[in-house]
């Protein structure tokens, strides 16, 4: 029995709650997630595939990028009617999306996909790319939010502590924000920018005493190691979300030696797709969000990995019309699971083995996210690819590829730019290439990398 305290947003009417116009979207959307993730996995990719061939149909006429991709490749959109098909289209990479440019988003979005906006993201690679998202997209992210807390099994009216790079400033404000007061009676939250120093940070979670603490996998690390040093005093603590970063046993296991009674759940998003995959609420793995993309794992020779295998991870956004992403290597890897036991058809990963940035030190002991401002490059100059390294508490060296060699006047507004971003004035040595900057051995790529203990 759902026992939620459920809202109204029609002004004339509070009982039973009447949801109009958004709010009935996204409980509508909801609803159907309800039914569909307990679908079989060949019904999935039976519907999947239907979804994709209206997706192509629209995006070969309205993005000069695909029209010319597709037009190429003598393929008919009725041929994909099977994976095997599919999984003939060629992959689509960063670089494709950069050198595409404008001619890469969709003209004359129909008037029920909503509003179009940009974002940016830097992606694991470090390499920015350009993405627009409709309304529609926004749906998804609602209703896809709504399942991540159902299967985390965390009330709405608890205390919410959010701790992550969009919050600008910090707010104490009466209810969680969207989409959740669409819906539902909600606690009230705290919002803390990442930038905020952990020393703040703790201070200003032992004021607040929240209840559920949405935040990076670094940020938590470097909180528990302060807990595990001057003692935990948030006896109210009951949910740890993550997000952003690779989520580790280490960290998990850290909580859990806190507290036994913080439960820990990850999810795994990004900027172009959304929510990809959201922890299983009976498993430590990982759903697929199946009803908006397709997500592959793919071994070295471009072949599915079988589970219990590692493979990189590429997507495709079937809901997004505005800049679709077809067959796109992310850049993260995966371990791919078996089907589930929880009797869900969604497609399982077991493990998420995406990027994992380090926390920035500052001289005086600070240490926080590093936000970079990797937004403004282009303004500047034509960055592709970048990483930060920072090798003392004063000197960070930065590495560029371009594909030209950045101007002294480049450089310098860059530096400020970094400079002003970071909060301090870190001596840096830049450096400017044309080749792509390598990966790790295990495949993942940092974009920030703390040498400092």
């Amino acid at each position: 029995m759902d026992d939620r305290q459920k809202v109204s947003n029609s002004s004339s009417h509070t009982w039973p709650p009447l949801r109009l116009g958004l709010a009935a979207e996204i409980s509508a959307l909801a609803s159907e997630l309800e039914r569909t993730q307990w679908w079989d996995r060949e019904k999935i990719e039976t519907q999947q595939l239907s979804q994709f061939r209206k997706l192509l149909q629209f995006v070969t006429k309205h993005s000069p990028f695909y029209g010319s991709k597709f037009s190429t490749s003598g393929a008919d959109i009725e041929d994909f009617a099977s994976m095997t098909a599919f999984r003939e289209l060629p992959l689509l990479h960063r670089q494709e999306i950069q050198a595409a440019d404008e001619n890469f988003f969709c003209a004359d979005i129909p008037t029920d996909q909503g509003k179009v906006a940009e974002t940016q993201t830097s992606g694991s690679t470090g390499e920015p790319v350009r993405i627009k998202k409709t309304g529609i997209s926004q749906l998804f992210i609602h209703a896809f939010s709504l399942r991540n807390h159902d299967w985390a099994g965390i009330p709405f009216g608890s205390k919410l502590t959010t701790i992550r790079a969009s919050n600008k400033a910090y707010v104490e404000q009466s209810n969680w924000g969207p989409p959740f007061i669409f819906l539902f009676q909600t606690g009230p939250a705290q919002v803390m920018p990442i930038t905020t120093p952990l020393d703040q940070q703790i201070e200003m979670l032992r004021k607040f005493q929240p209840e559920v603490l949405l935040v990076y996998p670094n940020n938590l690390k470097g909180l528990l190691e302060r807990w595990q040093d001057h003692g935990f005093d948030l006896p109210g603590l009951r949910h740890i979300r993550t997000m952003g970063e690779t989520l580790t046993e280490d960290i998990k296991h850290a909580v859990h030696d806190l507290s036994s009674e913080i439960s820990v759940t990850d999810a795994y998003s990004s900027e172009e797709c959304g929510a990809i995959a959201l922890q299983c609420p009976e498993t430590d793995g990982y759903h697929v969000m199946s009803e908006s993309l397709i997500v592959e794992v793919l071994d070295d020779d471009g072949k599915p990995s079988m589970p219990g295998k590692i493979g990189r991870i590429v997507i495709t956004d079937l809901q997004n019309l505005a800049s679709p992403v077809i067959r796109y290597d992310i850049g993260d890897y995966a371990q791919v699971g078996e089907v589930c036991h929880c009797g869900r058809g969604l497609f399982k990963l077991d493990q998420i083995l995406g990027r994992q940035r380090n926390l920035l030190v500052k001289p005086n002991g600070d240490r926080h996210w590093p936000l970079v401002g990797f937004r403004h490059f282009g303004a500047i100059a034509p960055i592709r690819q970048y990483q930060m390294i920072q090798e003392s508490l004063e000197r960070i060296s930065v590495h560029f590829v371009t594909d030209q060699p950045l101007s002294d006047e480049q450089k310098l507004a860059l530096t400020h730019l970094i400079q002003q971003k970071l909060g301090y004035k870190f001596e840096l040595d830049i450096v400017d290439q044309r080749q792509d900057l390598p990966r790790q051995p295990n495949g993942k790529f940092e974009e920030f990398i703390s040498r400092v203990s």
